[in-house]
């Protein structure tokens, strides 16, 4: 019986180490840190990085020599007959045959192999880009994530309040009945309200549940508590304050401008490289080969070398080259649309980034002023309901009142700290080190 005991408590002891160590507490650098590594979306674009980059050694390859040994070895056999002659006999040979041949092209002018050299360049450029783009949308990846699990957890400890509070709410308006002290329809309407306030509870213990899966789609690890964000958060105007200056600045930095820019020198170079297909190329070719031969009459022996100049002019190729330039051009003239594009969301996100910054320092001040209020009209509510001054109906009312202004205020803060996050990415300049601040406005 003892050692039963003493394996069950062995048992719990493991589980509740298992737990500990897949369900910790995190805060906003953390989560992202787990998102770097684990994020398969971030991964991929690493892996399509690192492919690119291989794009330079294969263009180069193009250009430096190339060496090709080739070798045979073969048994022949020869039959034999012969009419007419004198010379020689009829019958059958055997004999071994082999060679070797050795070669050596080195490209001196191929157009083509050139631009394509200098075009990996830009592809590079344009990937590396693409890759800090990809960083930056993690980074509004985990903090859209991380916050919406913090709003859940604010709603979620709203909806426990105002079951608490319409609780004692209805259990004050069923002793007043008893009494006679109220109507029949306050114990009603205190029904109602606490019935509601329960449901709104389950639904937020949903969304927690949904809304902490979703970090652990980006992180790969369950996390079970995280910061909360405390109340010491700075409001900052965007320095600089003028909206033109972020906006200008967008169409400089923004990272999908950046990356549209050398994707459209890269697309003018694809014009130049398939239009080069017109133009001969010369390659310096240098070759030795020995060859063995045997037969009836003997065997034979041959050395062979050679070194000279290569010229190839194309003349025609059955349209293929024509084709594929105009087909660089519509890519080209894709690409320019793209960039516009691309220019247009820059500023339309940088604007509208730069005004949520605005306006989300003035609702959070308004909200907090609100919250205050609201509570201070709850009390009197709730002071009136004790006296007989108020009914069931007006004190579920300014609880809910309450209770919106709490969770507009919590999500007004949300909403500022995105904003500044997103007016960075649409500039160009936000990094993991914009995480630093924010991380020090929470609290464990």
């Amino acid at each position: 019986m003892a050692i039963t005991l003493l394996i069950k408590k062995i048992l719990i002891c493991t589980l509740t180490i298992l737990i500990t160590m897949n369900c910790f507490s995190a805060d906003l650098v953390s989560i992202y840190s787990l998102a770097e590594r684990n994020d398969p979306v971030y991964q991929q674009e690493i892996s399509i990085h690192r492919a690119v980059i291989e794009s330079k050694p294969q263009a180069l390859s193009k250009l430096l020599p190339s060496i090709n040994l080739s070798g045979n070895t073969k048994r022949n056999a020869q039959d034999i007959t012969t009419s007419g002659s004198s010379i020689g006999s009829d019958g059958e040979i055997d004999f071994n045959s082999h060679g070797y041949s050795l070669s050596i092209t080195q490209p001196l002018f191929r157009r083509d192999s050139f631009i394509a050299l200098d075009q990996a360049d830009s592809q590079i450029k344009e990937s590396e880009i693409k890759l800090a783009k990809a960083q930056q949308d993690l980074i509004i990846n985990v903090s859209e994530n991380y916050f919406n699990v913090l709003i859940s957890l604010d709603n979620l400890e709203f909806a426990k309040i105002e079951v608490k509070s319409l609780s004692r709410q209805l259990e004050q308006a069923n002793q007043r009945f008893e009494v006679g002290l109220s109507a029949i329809t306050d114990v009603q309407e205190a029904q109602a309200g606490y019935d509601l306030a329960i449901a709104q509870e389950i639904q937020a213990i949903n969304t927690v549940d949904n809304a902490k899966e979703e970090v652990r789609e980006l992180t790969g690890e369950y996390i079970d508590k995280f910061d909360s964000l405390g109340e010491n958060i700075i409001l900052v105007k965007p320095s600089p304050e003028e909206i033109d200056s972020w906006t200008q600045l967008a169409i400089e930095q923004n990272l999908d401008v950046s990356a549209a820019n050398y994707a459209l020198e890269a697309a003018r170079k694809e014009i130049k490289k398939q239009s080069a297909g017109h133009l001969p190329t010369v390659d310096i070719v240098a070759s030795h080969g020995y060859d063995s031969t045997g037969g009836r009459f003997g065997s034979t022996r041959t050395d062979r070398s050679a070194i000279g100049l290569e010229l190839n002019i194309p003349i025609y190729s059955g349209g293929i080259v024509s084709s594929k330039t105009r087909e660089a051009h519509e890519s080209y003239n894709q690409s320019t649309h793209y960039l516009e594009k691309a220019r247009r969301a820059a500023q339309r996100s940088t604007r509208g980034a730069y005004l949520g910054v605005i306006s989300g320092i003035s609702q959070v001040n308004a909200l907090k002023q609100a919250v205050v209020s609201s509570e201070t009209a709850l009390l009197a509510t709730e002071a009136g309901f004790e006296v007989g001054t108020r009914t069931a109906v007006d004190v579920v009312a300014s609880q809910r009142t309450t209770s919106k202004a709490r969770r507009d205020y919590s999500n007004a803060k949300y909403e500022y700290i995105l904003n500044t996050l997103k007016l960075k990415r649409a500039a160009g300049t936000l990094s993991p080190d914009d995480l630093n601040l924010i991380n020090t406005w929470l609290i464990k």
